[in-house]
């Protein structure tokens, strides 16, 4: 995994070898989320791109690489305090030359998310700023099924 600790895989699910589903836990502690934006973190669309990847090498057994992205859109943000859980469908097949084709769709589930609060702790030494979660303090929220991501791409082994 790139991002050591960015997000744990829940439960990777197939109907037949090229369609998954992967549900996913986004860990809002991260300290990703201390610049991408301090107070008001969202998901860097480059981590949900590595994220994609690292889903499809973990099905596969084996690392590879983005060769081409024929299509990304990045319909929403995500707020990892407010839905920490998020589904991903990969829909893949390998061609005559190794090519491994991938369309992945990201969403957030509809129904009750609970948003734990957070709180900022400041380090005064090193000026490192530490996001914490509040065990006691949750908020519920209804989120709607929401989709966040549209991605097109071939991927390679990596050699």
């Amino acid at each position: 995994m790139l991002l050591d600790n960015f997000y744990t895989i829940l439960s990777s699910e197939s109907s037949d070898s090229t369609t998954w589903i992967i549900q996913i836990e986004l860990n809002p502690g991260h300290p990703v989320y201390q610049g991408h934006f301090p107070g008001h973190p969202v998901v860097p669309g480059v981590c949900l791109l590595q994220l994609i990847k690292e889903c499809v090498e973990d099905i596969r057994q084996q690392k590879l690489q983005v060769a081409q992205v024929s299509s990304c859109k990045f319909l929403s943000v995500i707020n990892p305090i407010v839905t920490p859980y998020i589904s991903v469908a990969l829909t893949f097949k390998e061609t005559g030359e190794g090519i491994l084709q991938l369309q992945a769709e990201g969403t957030v589930k509809e129904g009750i998310v609970k948003e734990n609060i957070v709180k900022e702790n400041i380090v005064k030494e090193n000026s490192v700023k530490e996001y914490t979660i509040e065990e006691n303090s949750v908020e519920e929220n209804t989120v709607k099924n929401e989709c966040f991501i549209k991605l097109k791409a071939a991927l390679t082994p990596t050699v």
